[in-house]
């Protein structure tokens, strides 16, 4: 694309749009490497830190490499989440509940082991997506057997795409989810939270990113509606009208909000494909934090590790006397949150729980995830942000950090090439996660087998043999 040349000098060196954990990355990232850039970070919340958040913690797992040196770099210490008192205690949660719980787990487990297995083949960038390709929905409603079990599935096909199962196709979300990790490694940080898990407190990580960017100006409630895009620089222009003028410009938001935004010259076709499905309402996530005076959940023989399918309800405790989580909802429902997580939560531990000292919630839009990450800049636009551009652990926080720092070298790669090393041109390399893994064709024969085929050939094959027996009766009684 040709684009003109401006009639204006830059102001800045770069800006960044967004303050959330992949917009600060980017900042802490470009002033350790060149701390002389003019810089500025504009945010449309009245707070940073975005998605992250001021209060609760976060899991992290070892496979987050680029998120556990980054903490490190942030002297941010992590907590290991093993305690006797909890290891010792019963979970609530709806998956481990009646008689059919055995049989749920066990085709939900075969199932999510059968995806994994094939996401290697979805791994690559490069993958041509199928036209007549199947909804989620179908695959999930064709493979298992339970009800509640394809429940689990729909809530985590939405939680990990930001799309209901009926609008995302199979080998959409495989594509999407080969850069997670894949779904076991989702259900661990989003659902199970194992005690093999580590802890991260927000506080303690923003404040240490806040601190290392302290030198920038960070303007809050200032909301973007245009980009204007020239060949010399960029022009973003917020909704008060005043501009801002950088060489290069680093849009740390949710791909939705980016598609929100007014391209001067049009944002070209590459960028714009989300989904071949039809979009619809989008479903919205609340984060919830609460503090009560004593662990009221210990008391009634509870480690606190809490979930329901319906509504979808995840909840943790944390020292000391804490408890976080988030609800998927409606916008609909969104008066009723603090209700509705309060009294669920005072069902299995107590009527305590409907008075807490202190709770507090953010709620925001389910990022609506990319099926092929944009790792590719539009000339002096660069993007980043967990959902859109990770190409590893998409949709955690590691993808936030990983995507931060490809968008500071890029931006360094315009403004000051020399201090751009080959390290860091190989740390934002793209990482084959499935290098050198496979499986038998044994193994990947067997599983195919579940609950719901079992049980169609079982009737199938009984069904013909009571039919070949009825036949073989009739036959005799003609003959005699």
């Amino acid at each position: 694309m040709d684009l003109p040349f401006g009639h204006a000098s830059p102001d800045l060196d770069v800006l960044i749009v967004g303050a959330g954990l992949s917009g600060l990355t980017s900042a802490v990232k470009i002033l350790a490497k060149e701390n002389s850039l003019n810089m500025k970070i504009l945010d449309e919340c009245s707070t940073p830190g975005g998605q992250l958040g001021t209060q609760g913690v976060r899991f992290v797992n070892s496979e987050q490499t680029e998120l556990l040196t980054f903490l490190n770099q942030m002297n941010v210490p992590l907590q290991e989440r093993i305690e006797n008192e909890r290891m010792q205690l019963k979970r609530c949660r709806d998956l481990d509940r009646g008689v059919l719980a055995m049989p749920i787990k066990f085709e939900l487990t075969r199932y999510i082991n059968m995806l994994d297995m094939r996401m290697k083949k979805f791994s690559s960038l490069r993958f041509p997506l199928q036209k007549r390709s199947m909804t989620m929905e179908r695959h999930i409603c064709s493979n298992l057997f339970f009800q509640r079990s394809r429940q689990i599935m729909f809530n985590l096909v939405e939680l990990c795409s930001g799309l209901a199962a009926n609008q995302i196709k199979y080998d959409e979300f495989m594509c999407l989810c080969s850069c997670c990790g894949g779904l076991g490694v989702m259900i661990d940080l989003y659902i199970d939270m194992p005690n093999s898990l580590m802890e991260v407190s927000c506080k303690q990580l923003l404040d240490s990113m806040l601190e290392k960017v302290k030198s920038i100006d960070i303007l809050q409630n200032t909301c973007v509606a245009k980009v204007k895009h020239f060949k010399d620089y960029a022009e973003v222009i917020s909704v008060n009208g005043t501009k801002y003028t950088a060489q290069v410009v680093i849009l740390a938001l949710p791909w939705d909000r980016v598609m929100q935004l007014d391209f001067e010259p049009p944002l070209p076709k590459l960028y714009q494909k989300i989904s071949t499905s039809k979009p619809e309402p989008k479903t919205l996530l609340t984060q919830f934090h609460i503090r009560y005076s004593r662990s009221f959940w210990i008391y009634h023989g509870y480690s606190g590790d809490f979930s329901k399918i319906e509504p979808f309800i995840v909840g943790f405790a944390h020292p000391p006397a804490a408890y976080s989580g988030y609800i998927l909802h409606t916008e609909g429902e969104l008066i009723s949150v603090r209700d509705t997580v309060l009294e669920l939560l005072a069902e299995p531990f107590g009527e305590e729980m409907l008075s807490p000292l202190e709770f507090n919630q953010q709620t925001m839009l389910l990022s609506t995830a990319m099926i092929k990450p944009q790792t590719k800049p539009w000339l002096r636009i660069i993007w980043s942000g967990s959902a859109s551009v990770a190409t590893r652990n998409r949709n955690l926080m590691g993808g936030a950090v990983e995507s931060g720092i490809r968008a500071a070298v890029n931006a360094l790669y315009v403004v000051r090439p020399q201090v751009v090393s080959w390290r860091d041109l190989s740390d934002v390399q793209d990482k084959k996660l499935y290098e050198g893994v496979s499986f038998s064709r044994t193994s990947s024969l067997l599983s195919r087998i579940n609950l719901y085929n079992f049980t169609f050939y079982s009737v199938f094959v009984i069904g013909l043999i009571v039919l070949l027996n009825f036949g073989y009766r009739q036959s005799a009684e003609i003959q005699v």
